[in-house]
């Protein structure tokens, strides 16, 4: 997944219409590929998605540790203790 910002900065990008596609994506680190689908509105939209979370909810981010509450080997916070939190949440 591209990060939001790199989408915009190609969208700005493209819009000026100075680089070409490929010098683009060689900046920014990216496919040609990606661009085009970009250009072209191809590209899901993931910001979109973020902004449908569940209430409650955090997205895990960094390396895997250990999680003190069930033990597993996860990114924090741990996604199966959010949903058996959730599910606790919606029984009573």
């Amino acid at each position: 997944m591209i990060a939001p910002n790199t989408v915009r900065e190609i969208l700005e990008l493209l819009a000026k219409g100075v680089l070409s596609q490929r010098e683009i994506a060689r900046r920014l680190g990216v496919s040609r590929g990606t661009v085009n689908a970009i250009a072209l509105g191809r590209r899901p939209d993931h910001s979109a998605r973020s902004r449908q979370r569940t209430k409650g909810f955090t997205p895990p981010t960094g390396c895997p540790v250990r999680c003190p509450t069930c033990g597993a080997k996860v990114q924090m916070p741990c996604l199966a203790c959010q949903v058996r939190a959730m599910k606790r949440r919606a029984a009573a």
